[in-house]
Protein backbone atom coordinates (compact mmCIF):
# COMPACT_ATOMS: atom_id res chain seq x y z
CA UNK A 1 0.00 0.00 0.00
CA UNK A 2 2.07 3.43 -1.19
CA UNK A 3 -0.52 5.59 -0.27
CA UNK A 4 -2.08 6.33 2.72
CA UNK A 5 -4.77 4.19 4.14
CA UNK A 6 -8.25 5.70 3.75
CA UNK A 7 -11.21 3.90 5.84
CA UNK A 8 -14.06 6.55 4.49
CA UNK A 9 -14.53 4.71 1.01
CA UNK A 10 -18.51 4.56 1.36
CA UNK A 11 -19.13 1.17 -0.13
CA UNK A 12 -20.94 -1.20 1.61
CA UNK A 13 -20.51 -4.78 1.77
CA UNK A 14 -22.57 -6.41 -0.94
CA UNK A 15 -20.37 -3.54 -2.85
CA UNK A 16 -17.41 -4.83 -2.44
CA UNK A 17 -18.79 -8.59 -2.66
CA UNK A 18 -19.65 -7.85 -5.79
CA UNK A 19 -16.65 -6.42 -6.86
CA UNK A 20 -14.74 -9.79 -5.29
CA UNK A 21 -17.03 -11.57 -7.39
CA UNK A 22 -16.48 -9.74 -10.92
CA UNK A 23 -12.51 -10.01 -10.32
CA UNK A 24 -12.83 -13.38 -9.54
CA UNK A 25 -14.62 -14.35 -12.51
CA UNK A 26 -12.11 -12.82 -14.97
CA UNK A 27 -8.76 -13.39 -13.36
CA UNK A 28 -6.12 -16.81 -13.71
CA UNK A 29 -5.88 -18.77 -11.16
CA UNK A 30 -3.15 -17.71 -8.65
CA UNK A 31 -3.36 -14.17 -9.51
CA UNK A 32 -2.96 -11.95 -6.38
CA UNK A 33 -5.85 -10.25 -4.90
CA UNK A 34 -5.45 -6.01 -6.06
CA UNK A 35 -4.25 -3.49 -3.90
CA UNK A 36 -7.71 -1.80 -4.48
CA UNK A 37 -9.75 -4.83 -3.60
CA UNK A 38 -7.42 -5.05 -0.33
CA UNK A 39 -8.24 -1.43 0.83
CA UNK A 40 -11.84 -1.87 0.06
CA UNK A 41 -11.95 -5.23 2.47
CA UNK A 42 -10.14 -3.43 5.12
CA UNK A 43 -12.03 -0.53 4.92
CA UNK A 44 -15.46 -2.85 5.69
CA UNK A 45 -13.31 -4.00 8.95
CA UNK A 46 -13.84 -0.75 10.65
CA UNK A 47 -17.20 -1.05 11.03
CA UNK A 48 -18.06 -4.90 10.28
CA UNK A 49 -16.20 -7.88 12.40
CA UNK A 50 -12.86 -9.41 10.70
CA UNK A 51 -14.96 -12.68 10.95
CA UNK A 52 -18.12 -11.31 8.64
CA UNK A 53 -15.91 -9.71 6.14
CA UNK A 54 -13.31 -12.56 5.71
CA UNK A 55 -15.99 -14.84 5.44
CA UNK A 56 -18.35 -12.89 3.20
CA UNK A 57 -15.36 -12.23 0.49
CA UNK A 58 -13.81 -15.89 1.06
CA UNK A 59 -10.35 -14.13 2.40
CA UNK A 60 -8.13 -16.02 4.59
CA UNK A 61 -8.86 -13.87 8.15
CA UNK A 62 -5.42 -13.84 9.35
CA UNK A 63 -4.16 -12.12 6.29
CA UNK A 64 -7.27 -9.58 6.55
CA UNK A 65 -6.51 -9.09 10.44
CA UNK A 66 -2.74 -8.23 9.36
CA UNK A 67 -3.91 -5.38 6.56
CA UNK A 68 -6.36 -4.34 8.95
CA UNK A 69 -3.57 -3.65 11.77
CA UNK A 70 -0.82 -2.17 9.56
CA UNK A 71 -3.58 -0.11 7.99
CA UNK A 72 -5.65 0.82 11.12
CA UNK A 73 -3.43 0.73 14.58
CA UNK A 74 -5.64 3.01 16.45
CA UNK A 75 -8.00 -0.37 16.64
CA UNK A 76 -5.69 -2.39 18.72
CA UNK A 77 -4.33 -1.51 21.60
CA UNK A 78 -1.14 -3.08 22.55
CA UNK A 79 -2.15 -5.78 24.41
CA UNK A 80 -1.62 -6.18 27.94
CA UNK A 81 -0.40 -9.26 29.72
CA UNK A 82 -3.03 -11.13 32.22
CA UNK A 83 -2.65 -10.75 35.48
CA UNK A 84 -3.33 -12.95 38.49
CA UNK A 85 -3.92 -10.35 41.12
CA UNK A 86 -6.79 -8.00 40.45
CA UNK A 87 -7.48 -5.15 43.25
CA UNK A 88 -10.99 -4.64 44.34
CA UNK A 89 -12.05 -2.03 46.73
CA UNK A 90 -14.06 -4.32 49.03
CA UNK A 91 -14.79 -1.74 51.75
CA UNK A 92 -18.30 -0.82 50.88
CA UNK A 93 -20.85 -3.46 49.78
CA UNK A 94 -21.67 -3.62 45.74
CA UNK A 95 -25.07 -3.96 44.03
CA UNK A 96 -24.36 -7.04 42.03
CA UNK A 97 -21.42 -9.55 41.07
CA UNK A 98 -20.09 -12.32 40.22
CA UNK A 99 -17.29 -13.95 42.24
CA UNK A 100 -14.96 -16.95 40.81
CA UNK A 101 -12.28 -18.43 43.03
CA UNK A 102 -10.54 -21.68 42.67
CA UNK A 103 -7.75 -23.32 44.30
CA UNK A 104 -6.54 -27.18 44.95
CA UNK A 105 -9.56 -28.98 45.58
CA UNK A 106 -12.26 -26.53 44.71
CA UNK A 107 -14.00 -24.19 42.68
CA UNK A 108 -16.49 -22.28 43.73
CA UNK A 109 -18.95 -19.03 41.76
CA UNK A 110 -21.04 -16.95 43.44
CA UNK A 111 -23.82 -14.51 41.88
CA UNK A 112 -24.73 -11.84 44.44
CA UNK A 113 -27.39 -9.14 43.29
CA UNK A 114 -29.33 -6.80 45.69
CA UNK A 115 -27.50 -8.11 48.97
CA UNK A 116 -27.15 -4.72 51.04
CA UNK A 117 -24.35 -5.17 53.78
CA UNK A 118 -22.96 -8.29 52.04
CA UNK A 119 -19.21 -7.59 52.31
CA UNK A 120 -17.04 -10.51 49.48
CA UNK A 121 -13.84 -10.18 51.44
CA UNK A 122 -15.16 -12.07 54.42
CA UNK A 123 -15.87 -14.97 52.17
CA UNK A 124 -13.19 -14.92 50.18
CA UNK A 125 -11.22 -15.18 53.57
CA UNK A 126 -13.16 -18.34 54.20
CA UNK A 127 -12.78 -19.89 51.24
CA UNK A 128 -8.46 -19.34 51.17
CA UNK A 129 -8.50 -20.61 55.09
CA UNK A 130 -7.49 -17.62 56.05
CA UNK A 131 -10.51 -16.71 57.96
Amino acid sequence: MDQPFTADRGQSLEEVQQRFERWREGRKRGTPIPAALWEDAVSLCVDHSLCKISSALHLDYNVLKRRFQSACPDHFPESVPPSDFIALDLRSSLPEFIMEMERAGGRMRIHVKGAPGFHPRELMETFWGRG
